[in-house]
């Protein structure tokens, strides 16, 4: 049985694989220049699919869907957070814009105004961690997530109905007698 020592395998190597880097397309396999990287251009930001327009009256109007909504959420408008008996009671005496019709929104309503094109620090505590997917032309000092009027009856006590967080988008059933960084944000029928 023929066998190859350890110091002919290497030079037969080099002598057989030469041939084969030059027919895949090799040239050279010495040292090359540095790779320098196109310069990088950002893509252009996302454009929002929401047509919101301020009122100038504390109002924000949504033409798409036909509703207006409270500029100031009950945290912007108090400084504090409410749970959804507080929240259903304010909604109820909110007087902004001149109108006395005011309401909690379903989950799709409030889902509307979800805009994820948008990042911003106009949340209660202000935390860059933490940006709200919220329209600049609703106030500064908002909650963290909203109240609906889906409202789950069911054996527990104190449970439960719907919330939206606008810092991440996420729908969640919460205890109606949560409190932390959430709030309401009055909606009425415009037309």
């Amino acid at each position: 049985m023929f066998r190859l020592s350890d110091k002919v395998l290497p030079v037969l190597f080099l002598l057989l694989g030469w041939p084969a880097l030059s027919l895949a397309g090799v040239q050279d396999i010495g040292p090359r220049e540095p790779y320098v990287a196109p310069l990088y251009i950002p893509p252009p930001p996302p454009v929002s699919r929401l047509h919101l327009k301020d009122n100038g009256d504390g109002t924000i109007s949504d033409p798409d869907s036909g509703l207006m909504w409270a500029q100031k959420d009950s945290h912007a408008d108090l400084g504090k957070c409410l749970e959804w008996r507080e929240s259903k009671e304010y909604v109820e005496n909110l007087r902004t814009g001149g109108h006395d019709d005011w309401r909690m929104p379903s989950m799709p309503e409030i889902a509307g105004i979800y805009d994820n094109t948008k990042e911003n620090i106009r949340s209660m505590d202000h935390d860059p961690e933490f940006p709200l997917a919220l329209d600049e032309k609703f106030a500064d000092g908002a909650a963290y997530w909203y109240w609906t009027s889906d409202y789950h009856k069911t054996d527990l006590a104190d449970c439960c109905t719907r919330i939206l967080y606008f810092a991440s988008g996420m729908g969640h059933s919460a205890p109606i007698t949560k409190c932390n960084k959430g709030g309401v944000r009055g909606v009425r029928n415009a037309k």
